[in-house]
This record gives structure tokens, C-alpha cells and sequence, in this order.
């Protein structure tokens, strides 16, 4: 068959069924028919050049094309302003991160070809960042478009496989390390110093988008079956009217996500993932027989719970609680902030053409990863949600969250 980048034009897929049709016709006539030897040896002769014709618009000769090299494969051959552009990361601090991320010095690829840890980082972070094509990426960093196609597959296999507990089994380090206390300072400070205030982080899900799947024929050919319009309704949520994977996280006054759960289908609900989530029951084991027990707040849709506090629900007379609503209102919408912070760093997330659910497996994981990376970027620069809530970061607190001290 044609190679991808030589496919047969629309007249030429024409003109080949057409040569198709021609040949079955004259070998079921020679099957079939009783003709002389001399009529059967001109048909034979006839479908050997219709079949040669067949394969000459089909197939073209096996051309070994040269490897293109790469252009940039190192941090140093990218200036301190394009790695804060194409990276949102300062050039000393990619150095940083490729460390402390622990990628190899040389990385397998998915056909077995080799490229350094470095070179990975730069293209899966780069693409992750822009969302821009694999034709484009290729125009800067060079090697062809399935290189960078199998790079980044491998940056988000790597990042999720070998991080993915900082986001989903690490309350024990947040709690141990007083940074929980610290938030619940930080946040209480916000409120004027008022004690009983002992929130420590907000709870929200959020939506994440993606191409709607299951549309077109489920297989080649003509007469191809449909996908099942089963498949479509799974991911469908009719309040955003979109089609995608929803995630519920617990956000600090770091403005970083201690615990994040999902994927789940768009169409789930916030309480079934909090139901799954058990993360209230988690918070409570992990702080039994504490004189002061941490508690996280969410919106008027979560219940009140021992470890989850919550807006009191409309005709509340009571001044007090009104009060309540209208001061955490102020402070939660920091989690929004956070969700908006991770889709403006990194344009993949809004590019529908790269989440397709049926066509990746990267798909289910690029948000856990994505937010495991807005992490690292708080971790060292701060954002918006540490300057409202005035939380310095500490200077090696990326080596810290990521266990390297």
C-alpha cells in the first residue's frame, strides 16, 4: 500500500475500483464460460495487465527516505525568552524540572528508537503548552510528525505512571509536612483571624471537554457499521451540552491540588464523585484523635459532612450563616482560579482535536498530568490564587513535592 503522505487522490481510488470491477468480471468470465485456449490465454493475458495496472497506482517502489535530524534537542539551544514562551518555564527551572521529573538520559521509544530524556521533556512539555499541531512541532524541534507523536505519549505515560500518587495518595504529606495548617492559617486570615474557621482547602469538579465520540462509522469500507448511539450519551452532559471526562480535585491556599479523582464520565454528577472519592472519609482517618480537625468547604451542592462544610442552603434566616456564605463565596472562588490556570498554561486541554476518546489512551490522563505540572509551576512561581491568599513559596518546595528531599 501507498504510504501515508502518497495516498491515493480521489481519481485515482476511482480509477482502481473501476480497474477492480473489470478484472472480477473477466476472471469469473474465464471461470465460467468454455472458451478456446487461444480466447482463454488473451483473457489471462488481459487480467495480468489490468492487475500490473492495479499495482502501479497503488504501489509505489520502496524508497528509503533519510532520518531527519534534530534541530533542538537540548534546553541550551532555546534562549531565556523562548523557554518562558514555548515552556512557561524559566530556562534554570526547566533544568530543574527535567531532574527532578527523573526522566532517563535515554528514552525507548514505542517503535524502539532512542531519544533523550531532555529532548522528551521539551517536545511533551512544548506541545502540552501550545496544542499545536505534530507538522508544527516537527518545523522546530525537527525528526518527522510520528517522532513527536510517540514522544509525547511517552511524556504523559511517564509523568502520570511515575506521579500520579502526588495527586491521588498524598494527604499524608500535606497533612505531616504543616502545610494544611498553613493553609487553614492563610485562609483564616482571610476571614480576619476568625478561629472558627478551619477550612484548609475548597472541593469542586471540574469539566474537561473533549471531541464527541462515537460519531461516523465504527469500521472501513462501505456500508460500515455505526457506532452506537449508547457511546455518545455516555460522555454527554446536557447542563454544558458538551461531550466529555469530569475530575473532582481539593485545592489549598497554595493554590495546588492535594487530591484529585478521576476521570469519570461527564456525565456523572459532583456527588457520585464524591460518593467514589470517599474523600471525606479519608480526611477523617487521616486526621483521628487530632484536637483540631481540618475541614474543606464546597458549594451549595455538597452535603455537610464531618469533614466537609458547605453554603447554607437558600431562606436561611439566620444572620450568622448568611454571613458565612457571603465570606466563603469571597475565598472559594479560588478554585476556579486554579482550573483556569491550568487550561490557560496549557492550550492541549482546549484543543478537542487531541481529545479524542476513542482514537488515545492519553486522553484519560493528560488532565492528572496537566495538574500535576501546574503544581510544579506554583511550586515555583507562585500564582493567583498564593498572591490573594499572601503564601510565599518556599525556595525548594518543587524538590520537596516532588520527594527529592
Amino acid at each position: 500500500m501507498r504510504k501515508r503522505f502518497l495516498a491515493l487522490t480521489s481519481n485515482e481510488a476511482v480509477y482502481v475500483r473501476s480497474l477492480e470491477k473489470r478484472l472480477f468480471k473477466l476472471l469469473t468470465g474465464l471461470k465460467q464460460l468454455r472458451l478456446s485456449k487461444q480466447c482463454k490465454s488473451q483473457g489471462i493475458s488481459l487480467a495480468k495487465a489490468i492487475a500490473e495496472e492495479i499495482l502501479r497506482v497503488t504501489i509505489v517502489p520502496d524508497v528509503v527516505l533519510p532520518s531527519l535530524p534534530s534541530l533542538r534537542d537540548s534546553i541550551d539551544s532555546f534562549t531565556e525568552s523562548e523557554c518562558w514562551n514555548f515552556f512557561e518555564t524559566r530556562k534554570e527551572d526547566l533544568y530543574r524540572l527535567l531532574v527532578n521529573l527523573r526522566f532517563d538520559d535515554k528514552c525507548i521509544l514505542e517503535n524502539r528508537s532512542v531519544m533523550s530524556g531532555e529532548e522528551v521533556l521539551l517536545r511533551g512539555l512544548y506541545e502540552l503548552v501550545s496544542g499545536a499541531d505534530q507538522h508544527e512541532i516537527t518545523a522546530i524541534f525537527g525528526k518527522d510528525q510520528t517522532i513527536q507523536s510517540r514522544a509525547f505519549k511517552y511524556f504523559i505515560n511517564h509523568i502520570y505512571d511515575n506521579f500520579m500518587h502526588l495527586v491521588t495518595d498524598n494527604l499524608k504529606w500535606w497533612y505531616n509536612g504543616g502545610y494544611m495548617h498553613q493553609s487553614r492559617d492563610a485562609i483564616r486570615e482571610k476571614f480576619g483571624g476568625n478561629e472558627q474557621f478551619g477550612t484548609f482547602g475548597f472541593i469542586d469538579c471540574n469539566c474537561l471537554d473533549t471531541a464527541r465520540p462515537g460519531g461516523g462509522p465504527a469500521e472501513e469500507g462501505s456500508d460500515a457499521a455505526r457506532w452506537h448511539p449508547l457511546i455518545q450519551r455516555a460522555f454527554y452532559n446536557g447542563w454544558k451540552s458538551v461531550h466529555g471526562l469530569k475530575h473532582q480535585t481539593v485545592d489549598n491556599a497554595f493554590g495546588m491540588t492535594m487530591d484529585l479523582y478521576g476521570p469519570y464520565s461527564l456525565r456523572k454528577n459532583d456527588l457520585k464523585l464524591l460518593t467514589f472519592s470517599n474523600i471525606n472519609g479519608r480526611l477523617r482517618d487521616l486526621q483521628q484523635g487530632a484536637p483540631e480537625q481540618l475541614t474543606m468547604y464546597g458549594d451549595s451542592i455538597y452535603p455537610r459532612l464531618s469533614h466537609l462544610k458547605s453554603s447554607w442552603r437558600r431562606g436561611s434566616d439566620a444572620d450568622w450563616k448568611k454571613a458565612e456564605n457571603k465570606a466563603y463565596t469571597k475565598v472559594r472562588i479560588s478554585i476556579e482560579w486554579n482550573y483556569g490556570a491550568t487550561g490557560n498554561l496549557y492550550g492541549y486541554l482546549s484543543n478537542h482535536s487531541k481529545l479524542k476518546l476513542l482514537s488515545s489512551n492519553v486522553v484519560s490522563k493528560v488532565f492528572t498530568v496537566a495538574t500535576i505540572l501546574r503544581n510544579c509551576h506554583v511550586a515555583l512561581y507562585g500564582c493567583e490564587t498564593s498572591n490573594y491568599l499572601n503564601i510565599y513559596m518556599p525556595q525548594q518546595f518543587l524538590e520537596s513535592y516532588l520527594k527529592r528531599l
